[in-house]
């Protein structure tokens, strides 16, 4: 890890050109999600299928990339990890997810959260099965602060994950509205492990301010990385110098896009002109999206 800024996993949004984007301006390290366990552990072939049924791929150039991994069954999940392992540098074992028809799979948060027990059972199969790091990432209650967050994190500790990741917010907020970073360092004070803070991430002051308050060891972003895509550019040099550059949204874009434009050529044979109207015009449509989905006007259901 070249510095402590984690691109956060966004299921079926990153392609790999777009990752290895982002780990050019500054993330240390990216995330592929969310790969369904059931589906894996069925399939004929290995490989990385996510929760809409997609294949997804990783590079050499990417690593270190964490593949995030979402379930609700103990034995998938340590079957799907070991099928899957030689495309990660990380398995990331998800239980943070808010969407109701993957909870109503018993995959989501609200299935998981509630039983620290099972999630360290879980936690320690698929440490059991793999050669590689295995992470966590968890929510901070579901309704409010209705589990035992700092529980849950020992229990992962105790069943051998290398690090957790505390999104600061209930379930029933989904992605936006106030976090609770308290809660990050609550667990940062009672693990021994490093911890990922993540939510509300919108600007590299906001970075700076989640590592200050909360003594997290890296920050996890999101959404916002598709709102400002030199956010890791930007939050680096802060971090760095003590300042970064004010850039506009157009400016950011025009940089992006010019990077973007590089490995779309390199990974995927893309040409100016398809590079124009398919990837630009695919990002700025997600970038819309993301926009409305920080304004609480919809969710990813």
């Amino acid at each position: 890890m070249r510095n402590r800024l984690i691109l956060g996993a966004m299921g079926g949004m990153l392609r790999p050109s777009i990752r290895l984007t982002y780990r050019h301006l500054g993330a240390a390290m990216t995330c592929v999600g969310v790969i369904d366990a059931r589906a894996v552990a069925a399939a004929d072939n290995d490989e990385l299928i996510n929760i809409l049924g997609r294949r997804e791929v990783t590079t050499e150039e990417e690593r270190p990339v964490s593949v995030q991994l979402i379930g609700g069954d103990i034995k998938e999940l340590a079957v799907a990890a070991g099928r899957i392992q030689r495309f990660a540098s990380v398995i990331d074992l998800n239980c943070s997810s808010p969407i109701q028809r993957l909870i109503d799979q018993g995959y989501g948060a609200s299935s998981l959260l509630r039983d620290p027990a099972f999630i360290r059972e879980m936690v320690r199969a698929v440490v059991e099965t793999t050669r590689i790091p295995v992470t966590v990432k968890i929510r901070i209650g579901i309704e409010g602060p209705d589990v035992d967050v700092v529980r849950i994190a020992q229990n992962c500790q105790e069943a051998g994950a290398a690090a957790i990741t505390v999104h600061a917010r209930f379930v029933r907020q989904m992605y936006c509205g106030p976090p609770h970073w308290d809660a990050i360092k609550l667990v940062k004070e009672n693990v021994d492990l490093p911890v990922i803070g993540n939510g509300a991430v919108h600007s590299a002051f906001d970075a700076q301010a989640m590592l200050e308050r909360t003594g997290c060891d890296f920050v996890m972003i999101g959404t916002a990385a598709f709102i400002n895509p030199l956010i890791f550019l930007q939050t680096n040099e802060l971090l760095e110098t003590g300042h970064c550059r004010t850039i506009s949204s157009a400016q950011a874009l025009v940089r992006f896009f010019r990077e973007y434009s590089i490995v779309a050529r390199k990974l995927e044979s893309r040409g100016p002109v398809s590079f124009l109207r398919r990837s630009c015009k695919n990002f700025l449509k997600v970038r819309s999206f993301m926009q409305r989905i920080q304004r609480g006007e919809v969710t990813l259901e």
